[in-house]
């Protein structure tokens, strides 16, 4: 391991190179003297002769390539004074040349040793670009291919996630890592790393309107290094380095607390302060982190809107179990995590208030208040058509396969809803290798017919396919459900976005979202009894691929096909309505739709092989004559076209076609 801090000091590879100056070493933390904080406000406009850096620009310019240079500037910080913005260029031979796009920029003046704590604020980043960003500690060797230590970092794109990694030789290995993270680019957010002990770090980001609650919080425990300076990273994380990186800091802060003034403390809390929590029933937790005292677990109070929670409701457990932590290192901590299961359903969008409060081994109390939002997605009864409005079971599905669209070069599409909507758009984006358009009973499909309980090919492809890469499915249709809360469960490889709303093609209730392999569970609420517009986007880009849908039955978690015997029932989404006037409004008519006979032709999977599927041509609505006349239009996921309507007997015959 690399762990003697006075290594830095014969072995700079920045002196080596020409580019740092000289350093000045002053011992912080362990069994040194406890020295004033280090701190920079950057309102001087310029970094002061207590900072170093390095970047790729300047070890390109070291190798005769000029003009990569990173750029630091010192822009208002929107408080009176000035912050500092490290922007790398975009778009530069880095990977090739000289590794990624990033820049380190760190203190020169302390070395610090054991316990200490780092915070800096970040108060914009440009968040439409995979990058990494956040404050670094026990920095060792620090040069090109040669920084050791430890870095906290956000990647806005990448994951969403706030992760510790340890830095060996500037290769990077997450030590920690959070559930997905959701920072507002237009707010300011204090980054915090800080050891008790040296080799437990914790790392928490909080806005910086609260500085007592974090609204996101990971526990790491390594001691490859144990000592080193302390700085700032903005890396570009992308494969190839093509986004550059822009990131702007203020108030840098680093010190090394004095023995005992680490109290246990509230490392992380869920639902996060200003959280939108998606579960029906939502559980909320805090994990206090033993540090130079301990939790006492006895002592701990929980109020819910302002109502003490009974003791026996809260389930405490005696340590801290960080799940999202890579199986390879340590995911279990000393401490105490607290949780409380809300038994009764919150209204959806309501605000609500959770307080908690214990003491440690030294009598000190702690409180912490935060307040989160419901945001379960809700489907609402105005959205539905009667139960019974419909007669024909299945799902709308089409296909569209473009080798054209392989936007990224790799072989495929890129791992995106986007991609998928991109090669589904009408008039196409891309040129159209294949299309295919079918109605189906179940969503079960899987390249060889076998994952996930899938019981054949991806409509419009044969079994195997010819080509199994590019292509993008949107599926419709009715589901039939009854009021209260719903589990559905859905495999996919790669992307898939399933969704709900005012009508079949709206997509402003996300019941799941996700850019790439998706196997979950997802909860929803229905108003009322009723038939809800379902919409699924799915994505392949290459290799394997399935998408497969259950619902959950939540007495046993037992999963069945959606409108398979015994599951949610679906409906094929061609809706008739009707009005006594032609300017509306129209109404669905469950009189012709249960006289909906449709009308349909094969399709040849890949285009040219077995008739394996069903397109819908058109069909037939027979109508009951009675009442005043009415006019009648149709709805569904393509454009129709009423051909004739004649009258049989008693009854209308409407006969009408699928462009």
């Amino acid at each position: 391991m690399k762990n003697s801090a006075s290594k830095l000091l014969c072995s700079l590879a920045l002196a080596r190179a020409g580019l740092a100056p000289a350093l000045v070493i002053i011992l912080v933390g362990g069994t040194g003297p406890r020295l004033a904080a280090q701190s920079d406000n950057f309102n001087s406009g310029a970094l002061s002769a207590n900072w170093s850096h390095y970047d790729a620009g300047m070890i390109a310019a070291a190798n005769g390539v000029p003009g990569l240079g990173v750029t630091y500037s010192f822009p208002a910080d929107g408080t009176g004074g000035d912050a500092l913005r490290i922007q790398c260029p975009p778009d530069a031979p880095y990977d090739s040349q000289f590794g990624p796009a990033r820049a380190l920029v760190l203190r020169t003046d302390a070395l610090y040793a054991g316990r200490f704590s780092l915070g800096v604020d970040v108060i914009a980043w440009n968040n439409n670009i995979d990058q990494a960003f956040g404050p670094f500690w026990f920095i060792q060797d620090p040069g090109p291919g040669t920084t050791d230590g430890y870095v906290l970092t956000f990647e806005p794109v990448g994951g969403n996630e706030v992760r510790i990694s340890r830095v060996d030789s500037e290769a990077a290995t997450a030590v920690a890592i959070t559930g997905t993270v959701v920072l507002d680019p237009t707010q300011r957010y204090r980054f915090l790393a800080a050891s008790h002990d040296g080799s437990t770090f914790l790392g928490q980001v909080f806005n910086s309107t609260d500085l007592a609650n974090p609204v996101a919080g990971a526990i790491a425990s390594d001691s490859s290094y144990s000592g080193g300076l302390m700085g700032l990273l903005s890396y570009d994380a992308a494969s190839p380095s093509v986004n550059g990186s822009d990131v702007t800091y203020d108030n840098f802060n680093a010190t090394a607390p004095a023995a005992g003034a680490m109290g246990a403390t509230v490392a992380h809390l869920a639902p996060a302060p200003g959280e939108r929590a998606t579960a029906i029933y939502p559980t909320v937790s805090a994990a206090i982190l033993n540090r130079d005292t301990t939790v006492d677990s006895g002592s701990i109070l929980w109020w819910m809107d302002g109502t003490l929670v009974p003791a026996g409701a809260l389930t405490i457990v005696g340590s801290i179990t960080e799940a999202k932590n890579p199986a390879s290192v340590p995911n279990t901590f000393s401490g105490a995590t607290v949780s409380y299961a809300i038994p009764n359903l919150l209204p959806p969008g309501s605000v609500h208030t959770n307080r908690i409060a214990f003491s440690d081994s030294l009598g000190s109390w702690q409180t912490n208040t935060w307040a989160w939002t419901t945001a379960y997605p809700y489907l609402f009864a105005s959205n539905s058509l009667p139960i019974g409005s419909l007669s024909v079971p299945g799902f709308d599905a089409r296909m569209v396969q473009s080798s054209a669209a392989n936007i990224s070069g790799t072989g495929g599409l890129d791992n995106s809803v986007a991609s998928a909507e991109a090669v589904l758009a009408n008039p196409p984006q891309y040129k159209v290798d294949l299309a295919a358009t079918n109605i189906v009973q179940l969503v079960a499909w899987d390249l060889n017919a076998t994952a996930y309980g899938a019981v054949t090919n991806f409509p419009g492809l044969c079994i195997p396919p010819a080509t199994v890469n590019s292509f993008a499915i949107e599926t419709f249709a009715y589901l039939q459900l009854t009021a209260g809360p719903h589990r559905f469960y859905v495999d996919s490889d790669d992307a898939v976005g399933i969704y709900s709303g005012t009508n079949l093609t709206d997509t402003s209730t996300v019941l799941v979202q996700n850019d790439g392999t998706t196997h979950t569970s997802f909860d929803f609420l229905v108003a009322a009894d009723g038939l809800y517009p379902f919409h699924i986007i799915y994505e392949q880009g290459g290799g394997a691929a399935s998408l497969v849908l259950h619902s959950v039955n939540p007495s046993d978690n037992s999963q069945t096909l959606v409108n398979a015997a015994g599951g949610v029932n679906a409906f094929y989404p061609l809706v008739c309505k009707s009005s006594a006037s032609v300017a509306g409004p129209y109404t669905v008519d469950a009189a012709a739709n249960a006289g909906n006979a449709l009308t349909t032709a094969s399709v040849l999977c890949d285009g040219s092989g077995a008739a394996l599927n069903l397109t819908v041509t058109g069909g037939t609505l027979t109508v009951p004559i009675a009442g005043p006349a009415m006019f009648y239009r149709l709805d569904g996921p393509r454009a129709t076209r009423i051909t004739s309507i004649t009258k049989s007997g008693s009854n209308v015959v409407i006969t009408y076609q699928a462009l």
